[in-house]
């Protein structure tokens, strides 16, 4: 994810490099080596990409500095030295090369410095000359700066005999960690501040600074212009679309009744990180907000701004509405919790308090990354088919799949509700801090693949063959995800169209052994019936992924079988080992 922001806003704005001799793929190779430098710049100075790209040196002759940039509202010199290997710890013969370049630059020693440097050089003076702090940074995403780096770069801190006097305490550890948190954060929704006049107010000191009164509905509505989705940060939903029957009912009053709206509406719920009271007003009591989510409320704001947009001539501004506003922060517990609590007024599906979640919320930072839309909070209805966007229900069916307990395959046709309820150890098996966008988006594809193509098959089958392809998909499913683990455990995404072309033949022969051990048990109940009943359907997901795996002869199958573990809710040691043996299938990236 790392190289895709590298390569799409960095590389384009780098200095050319010096050598272009060099292949391609080693050019490209390296650019992506020197925009990290750039990477860096750019967050710990908060700058945009284009200019942090312009403070990169790095290229032959650079004396380990790799970026240098003069931050003048700190007055900070930063000098970065960066490393983009994975597997790599930062080393003291890095170090050291990078110690020499900071020695140079700050005595202002130009000599052998590469044409990178030496074209800014008057620039460069000027900034050592300017600046009140160096500040020296080790950007890396290895395992690590080793010991030796460390004190080599400390020591050169310490040092006193090259006068230098400003260098900052201890070098700045730009790390992997930094590294996802910066990623992360730049797909984070922007933080919402406000300033609200309440009427009729009152308000709670203890435990939790409360405020209470009437706010005008247009006030709300130029909040939701400004800020769309931002707003509803912390909410379950975002805006579920005209077609509810309450949001129909909320458009309606504003358009005959304006004035009413206050006694037909539950009124708006929101979290503030911060509230800070100002002066009384005629109008009311002025609150300065920082931080803003609304939690409950999101269809009342949503469906007025729709309106107003609708109707720009409609007068409401006699509309009001309830409005409380508690400090607390969204993501602890209590927030949580208040969310949980008020969130009633439309229809509410257990599913949607898995957007309370924080690991959902991860992911669909991560995924926007990828390029890829993940809607895990529920919203309005989508006719359109979007490859790049994730439903958290599809997401859930997709890595059920994936899990080596074949009861999920079960749950899947009987409760999938289930596998997003928070509080049951399906979701938590699933949704782990370890899942990755990769994972999530890989899974998603080939469990696409897996409906496009079930469908073919029911509709060419006859009887109660054509019932097991209906009602058997997530056992199929769950048998041929086990061979395409590596590659859905891959940091890269999966090709939908190389999908098609290396599963056809195997997905043929899949069926067929699905088929053949349904087709004894079928003579006493339906498909339907065998697939919704753990003891009928995991003995045929046991037979099937022995016969398709090509297992049948392996001597470690008999005692497995024949293993009874007290307390057990079905064979873990059998399908752990026959997950283990699937042979994989590749070439999908």
């Amino acid at each position: 994810m790392l190289e895709k922001v590298l390569a799409a806003d960095f590389v384009p704005h780098l200095p050319p490099l010096l050598d272009a001799s060099k292949p391609a793929d080693q050019q490209a190779r390296k650019n992506l080596s020197r925009a990290f430098a750039g990477f860096a710049i750019s967050k710990l100075c908060e700058i945009p990409p284009k200019e942090a790209a312009a403070s990169v040196v790095d290229d032959f002759d650079d004396y380990g500095i790799d970026a240098v940039y003069y931050h003048a509202a700190s007055e900070t010199l930063f000098v970065v030295q960066a490393k983009l290997k994975a597997s790599e710890t930062f080393s003291q013969e890095e170090a050291l090369a990078f110690c020499q370049g900071v020695r140079k630059l700050v005595s202002q020693d130009f000599s052998g410095f590469n044409a990178n440097v030496l074209k800014r050089q008057t620039e460069l003076e000027d900034a050592v000359t300017s600046c009140s702090q160096i500040e020296l940074v080790i950007a890396h995403t290895g395992s690590g700066i080793s010991l030796h780096a460390k004190t080599a770069v400390a020591d050169l801190i310490a040092d006193d005999t090259h006068g230098e006097e400003r260098f900052k305490g201890s070098v700045t550890d730009y790390d992997a960690i930094r590294v996802v948190a910066d990623l992360q954060a730049a797909q984070a929704y922007p933080r919402v501040d406000a300033t609200l006049v309440l009427q009729a107010w009152s308000s709670e000191a203890a435990p939790r600074q409360t405020y209470f009164g009437l706010v005008r509905v247009s006030d709300l509505v130029k909040l939701h212009a400004t800020y769309d989705k931002a707003l509803y940060a912390k909410n379950i939903r975002t805006f579920l679309g005209q077609a509810t029957e309450v949001n129909a009912a909320i458009r309606g009053t504003l358009a005959s009744q304006p004035e009413k709206f206050i006694y037909l509406n539950n009124g708006v719920t929101a979290l503030c990180e911060r509230i800070d009271p100002k002066e009384n007003r005629k109008a009311g009591k002025r609150l300065k907000l920082t931080g803003v989510s609304v939690i409950n409320g999101a269809q009342t704001i949503a469906s007025s701004a729709q309106f107003v947009q609708s109707n720009a001539k409609q007068d409401i501004s006699s509309a009001r509405v309830l409005i409380t506003l508690i400090k607390a922060d969204g993501d602890s517990e209590f927030g949580k919790a208040v969310t949980r609590a008020r969130n009633h007024q439309n229809p509410v599906q257990l599913a949607n308090f898995a957007a309370l979640d924080d690991e959902q919320e991860r992911l669909r930072r991560d995924l926007a990354l990828l390029g890829i839309h993940y809607a895990y909070k529920a919203e309005g209805p989508d006719c359109t088919h979007d490859p790049n966007r994730i439903r958290i229900d599809e997401a859930a069916h997709a890595l059920a799949l994936m899990q080596p307990d074949p009861r999920f395959a079960v749950w899947l046709k009987k409760e999938p509700a289930q596998l997003l309820d928070t509080e049951r150890d399906p979701y938590k098996a699933m949704f782990t801090s370890k899942l990755t966008a990769f994972q999530l988006a890989n899974a998603v594809r080939v469990f696409r693949y897996l409906q496009r193509r079930m469908v073919t098959e029911v509709a060419t089958a006859t009887g109660v063959e054509k019932l097991t392809y209906k009602h058997g998909v997530f056992g199929l499913g769950f048998i041929l995800t086990k061979r395409l683990a590596k590659a859905i455990d891959g940091a890269v995404l999966i090709d939908s169209a190389k999908v098609l072309s290396a599963l056809s033949l195997e997905f043929d022969a899949l069926r067929q052994a699905l088929w053949t051990a349904v087709q004894p048990r079928a003579v006493a109940k339906g498909p339907l019936a065998l697939f919704r009943n753990q003891a009928e359907a995991i003995p045929i997901l046991r037979d099937t992924m022995i016969a398709h795996y090509g297992l049948a002869a392996d001597s470690a199958i008999a005692p497995l079988r024949a293993k009874v573990t007290p307390g057990e809710l079905y064979p873990q040691a059998l399908f752990a080992y026959l997950a283990s043996k699937a042979p994989q299938i590749g070439n999908l990236t």
